[in-house]
């Protein structure tokens, strides 16, 4: 009798004993998790005020595109944008107009088979025998897909990529990155609203084309540019002849007609790398990168030739009152060729110079009696 009781004790020792070695571990595991689970928490949230720090829509960019895979030990981010009005493609900075990892569509068809009616936090991976539906020709196994939705539309997709197929599996957690996926859609909102806010302050209301703020910032980035890459840079400054007249005989709204016609015309007829804009008044000024003396010359003269052959309707004309107006320019060109002593600390000197110039080429042309063209060689500006 004793003897079976004692074994009964000792069997319900090491029971005992076995269990709290279970629940032990059971703990262990469980405060390792938490200290991960942790650990993951402090990344997002660090990388979340990096986002909510921003300043601008490039530096988003760089954030999500560039500095998301070290921060997250990834192996590639991809995203896709929604741009039925080709609205984020202008605003982007030239240097991710052909980055192979922003994607920007037309259409929402792409972002609606990958989430559904119902945008949610994809965990997808080829475990399953199936390619990833994201990250093509890139032989990644296992991807995050983040939906990024604003106001009940969904506006793009983040996605993080890893070679690994574990990485990124249904039996994840996804509360992390839904956070993150509402940070960034707010971020990409606000930056989208602070750059187009921004655009506007650039541009000149009654004509569309930019205005002598934005001139004066596209020359100095074109003349730094220019000296860099050693391209030859043509500033053109355009006058209309006579506007005071048309003013006084057709009237002010006749005059802002005039102007808007011309501006866009001159617009269209340029390259999306040149600059158009308003220096003020009836004055225009036209920045061409990588455009030498003779091919500017050439520009300048098909421009002077079409203005003065273009009718602009008066839509205020009675019976005794000209239908039609035309207008005539006087230009001015400058263009400056880098040379092998080049210094960036000249930038500023060669910006004034090329307006100075160009000014003076107005002046001249006003002075042989308008509608005609005068170049000023940079060497000797007066």
């Amino acid at each position: 009798m004793r003897r079976n009781f004692g074994r009964l004790e000792r069997k319900s020792g090491q029971l005992t004993h076995r269990r709290l070695e279970n629940l032990s571990s059971t703990v262990n595991e469980l405060f390792q998790k938490a200290v991960q689970n942790e650990q993951i928490f402090r990344r997002y949230q660090q990388f979340e005020l990096k986002l909510l720090d921003h300043s601008g829509f490039d530096e988003l960019l760089d954030l999500l595109l560039r500095n998301a895979v070290d921060h997250f030990q990834l192996d590639n981010v991809e995203l896709w944008l929604y741009d039925p009005q080709d609205t984020l493609m202008e605003l982007l900075p030239d240097n991710y107009q052909s980055l192979p990892e922003l994607h920007l569509y037309s259409t929402a068809s792409r972002l609606e088979q990958l989430y559904g009616k119902q945008p949610a936090v994809r965990l997808v991976t080829t475990g399953d025998g199936k390619p990833l539906p994201v990250f093509e020709d890139e032989h990644l196994r296992s991807a995050a897909l983040i939906p990024l939705v604003r106001h009940g539309v969904l506006v793009g997709s983040l996605h993080f990529g890893s070679r690994g197929h574990q990485r990124f599996t249904l039996d994840k957690s996804t509360d992390f990155i839904d956070h993150l996926a509402s940070i960034v859609s707010v971020c990409f909102e606000n930056a989208v609203n602070l750059e187009r806010l921004h655009r506007l302050s650039m541009y000149d209301t009654l004509t569309k084309v930019k205005n002598r703020r934005a001139f004066h910032q596209a020359l100095d980035k074109e003349v730094s540019r220019a000296g860099r890459n050693g391209d030859p840079l043509s500033l053109l400054f355009v006058d209309l002849d006579y506007f005071k007249q048309i003013n006084d005989t057709y009237g002010h709204p006749m005059g802002d007609k005039v102007l808007k016609e011309v501006a866009q015309y001159i617009n269209e007829m340029l390259r999306k790398t040149d600059h158009v804009c308003r220096y003020g008044g009836e004055e225009f000024a036209l920045i061409l990168p990588s455009c030498g003396q003779q091919r500017a010359m050439e520009i300048a003269e098909r421009i002077r030739q079409q203005i003065s052959e273009l009718m602009i309707e008066n839509d205020e004309a009675d019976e005794e009152s000209c239908r039609e107006v035309s207008v005539t320019l006087s230009m001015g060109v400058c263009c400056w060729l880098p040379m092998d002593d080049y210094e960036d600390g000249s930038e500023e000197d060669i910006a004034k110079e090329l307006i100075a110039c160009s000014d003076q080429g107005v002046y001249l042309s006003k002075a042989a009696g308008r509608n005609c063209i005068r170049y000023v060689d940079l060497a000797e500006p007066e």
